[in-house]
């Protein structure tokens, strides 16, 4: 089984996803070209995609879609919300046999691996995570995401490895030269998850399973990586556990993660 973060950030996010013969992309915010590129430099190509997942329709999901399903014989898989909410012109260049409508709570198999959508708070039509079962091991995928129900903790915990959202520190936030409006979107429960957020719930999430952690969809204007480890670490290490027993780190919107195989 392989992961890569190809890009996380406001500018772009693509996750590759690999398990098998079986390969995925979550998200597709960035140029074909760029997919391209981000996937050859760790020797892998985006010729033969079983399925594309799609968690939203803002444009830093789903940029390159209409590009790279013109471009290959894949399926889409996305809520129907979420199709209807796409700018006509990519849904115009999208074949109606490209696109299969999943159903949040419902899972769904590419292949060999089973897909699970789960809906998340965030200020979009139908906002979805994943949960992934694949090679005896679970995946969470959260990103964009602005809080997280006390009942979806017992479907979300002891994932083996998560890629969580953290996208901003609060102070960096309310004291950066942004109109307040955003600020207060981005802080809402519709809105982004703080680092101090995510590092809470990631507290209650993690189990004896869990071996990776990735923190995603960083602001480029209201954190930092370095802010985001501390802010880790000192959560963690208020409820008693270590950070140094997780593989702990932050994606970026310009540099793919190394390509992780489990």
């Amino acid at each position: 089984m392989k992961l890569c973060v190809l890009a996380s950030g406001s500018k772009g996010n693509v996750t590759y996803f690999e398990s098998g013969d079986t390969k995925i992309l979550i998200d597709c915010g960035l140029s074909y070209k760029q997919i391209q590129t981000r996937l050859k430099n760790i020797d892998l190509s985006v010729d033969s995609l079983d399925g594309v997942l799609i968690t939203h329709e803002h444009t830093d999901h789903v940029s390159a879609l209409d590009v790279l399903l013109k471009r290959i014989d894949t399926v889409c898989y996305l809520t129907e919300d979420t199709y209807n909410s796409l700018h006509p012109k990519v849904k115009q260049n999208i074949k109606e046999k490209q696109i299969s409508f999943i159903t949040p709570t419902e899972s769904f198999m590419i292949n060999e691996i089973e897909v699970l959508p789960i809906s998340i708070s965030h200020d979009a039509q139908d906002a979805v995570g994943y949960i992934i079962h694949a090679e005896g091991k679970k995946i969470v995928y959260i990103t964009d995401i602005g809080y997280l129900p006390v009942k979806d903790i017992e479907i979300f915990e002891n994932a083996d490895i998560y890629v969580f959202e953290s996208n901003y520190d609060i102070t960096m936030l309310f004291t950066s030269s942004r109109p307040f409006y955003l600020k207060q979107r981005i802080d809402s429960v519709k809105g982004h998850m703080s680092n101090n957020d995510s590092a809470y719930n990631m507290t209650k999430l993690i189990g004896e399973n869990t071996k990776q952690i990735i923190l995603a969809h960083p602001s480029r204007e209201c954190n930092t990586s370095e802010v985001a480890l501390k802010t880790y670490a000192e959560v963690f290490n208020d409820y008693g556990l270590k950070i140094t027993d997780y593989n702990l780190l932050v994606a970026t919107q310009d540099t793919p993660t190394k390509l992780y195989e489990f």
